[in-house]
């Protein structure tokens, strides 16, 4: 669907996040004969003549439904709605109306790593010539991006898009990139099978080739795409070529993973990588952090404090532990209770033979520190855990005992909704707390 067929039409907007207010100025820039908001806190800042409720019948009567991603389709009263009206997305408007201005789009998806690829494959593109803006889950919506008219001439279009957003996209063809698969949101999707189909349905109308996806995601995406669809990193760029391309700001090997992907996904839009060699190479080398992804944030008495609350699944806390192999780690771990299995993670805490001690918090810490007693147990080894009640507790502890040359790292393993509004109230609870005690911000 595009912006046109918004004209007229009563235009329902589902949900009023960053989304849904993107979705309202849209269906109004559009023409929308009426617009109606529902929204669980109906929003009292809304333009004039947009009527709000906190009721979904209330949208019963709409001709297109803008759903905002956070509202699963697998829902009671959305399959409902589904059942009486048309239902959309401003991620799946906004990207049909950029393939029919023929703007040249990578989405980039996958559990972990998203973000980061697709900040490096906009870095990619633009040392190699190429202006591209950067886009979607990462945090501005892709219809502010269209109304704002930021993507100009010859603009390259880089979209981070999460699961919530990748199910809501119809009949989309463009370039792709895949980074890691691995299960997440199964209280959203219902189970792990339809997490993966929800996830890689943006590429469903992919041509031959066009999708680069890691060699960790590629056995669950030929499950669920079209093989010829997919391309490897290294068919795309030989393996001796980007290993030149050295991601120095940058921790663990699942990064230069990402830094092939993006490497190749630039490759596959027209990037000349031999030709621009240098440019990129000074690129990826200068390319830092996102905030929240193996971030450090403070340091004190000798002891560096990494803010990784991103992590929000087993495997990337498993990631991130590895990504500072050789050190002395505290983790603090634990958060809202989506049932993911720790049993592997506690087993790799184990083996660290004592490198990696963990602080657990609720609500899933009961459970990890439970799976870390079993695996020491069976391995013969004191458990390397202590249970804590909160983070502040955690911290405490953690202060108390790393040592010089030590890391902490903050990574949950599991979603913060349980205590924290997001992640990012937990990622400022936690530097707050260390700034209390002393700590200086890196």
């Amino acid at each position: 669907m595009r912006l046109a067929e918004l004209a007229g039409r009563r235009v329902g907007v589902w949900g009023h996040g960053r989304e849904g207010r993107a979705a309202v100025r849209a269906a109004l820039a559009s023409g929308a004969a009426e617009v109606v908001v529902v929204d669980a806190v109906p929003p009292a800042d809304l333009p004039a003549g947009v009527r709000a409720g906190p009721d979904v019948a209330g949208l019963a009567g709409c001709d297109v439904v803008v759903r905002s991603p956070g509202i699963s389709p697998y829902r009671e009263d959305a399959r409902a709605l589904a059942a009486r009206t048309a239902l959309t997305s401003g991620t799946g408007i906004a990207l049909a109306e950029f393939a029919a201005r023929g703007v040249p789009t990578l989405c980039v998806t996958g559990t972990k790593g998203k973000s980061t690829t697709s900040a490096l494959a906009a870095v990619v593109l633009r040392a190699a010539g190429r202006p591209a803006v950067h886009a979607g889950n990462i945090g501005t919506p892709l219809l502010d991006v269209l109304l704002d008219g930021v993507v100009g001439e010859s603009t390259s279009l880089v979209v981070e898009v999460s699961s919530y957003q990748a199910a809501a996209v119809e009949g989309w063809s463009g370039w792709g990139a895949v980074t890691s698969l691995s299960p997440e949101h199964l209280d959203w999707h219902g189970d792990v099978a339809t997490y993966y189909r929800d996830k890689l349905h943006v590429f469903a109308g992919c041509g031959a080739g066009s999708v680069v996806v890691s060699p960790q995601a590629r056995p669950v995406a030929e499950a669920h795409l079209d093989p010829a669809v997919l391309v490897d990193p290294a068919d795309v760029v030989r393996p001796e070529q980007a290993a030149a391309f050295r991601p120095e700001g940058l921790a663990g090997l699942h990064n230069v993973a990402n830094v092939h992907v993006a490497l190749a996904a630039g490759v596959r839009m027209g990037v000349d990588l031999d030709r621009h060699a240098d440019a990129v190479r000074a690129a990826v080398a200068g390319f830092r952090a996102l905030p929240h992804r193996l971030c450090p944030v403070a340091t004190r008495d000798g002891v560096t404090f990494v803010d990784d609350t991103l992590s929000t699944t087993p495997v990337s806390v498993r990631a991130a532990i590895d990504a500072f192999a050789g050190r002395q780690v505290t983790l603090v771990a634990g958060g809202q209770d989506r049932g993911l299995d720790h049993a592997e993670l506690a087993a790799a805490v184990v083996a660290r033979a004592g490198q990696v001690r963990v602080l657990t918090v609720p609500d899933t810490g009961a459970r990890f520190a439970a799976d870390i007693r079993a695996a020491a147990a069976a391995a013969g080894v004191d458990a390397p855990v202590t249970e804590t009640g909160s983070l502040a507790d955690a911290v405490a502890e953690a202060l108390r005992t790393a040592r010089p040359g030590a890391l902490v790292l903050l990574s949950p393993g599991a979603p913060s909704y349980n205590r924290f509004r997001n992640y990012e109230e937990l990622a400022r609870t936690y530097e707050q707390i260390l700034l209390d005690a002393g700590a200086e911000p890196v």
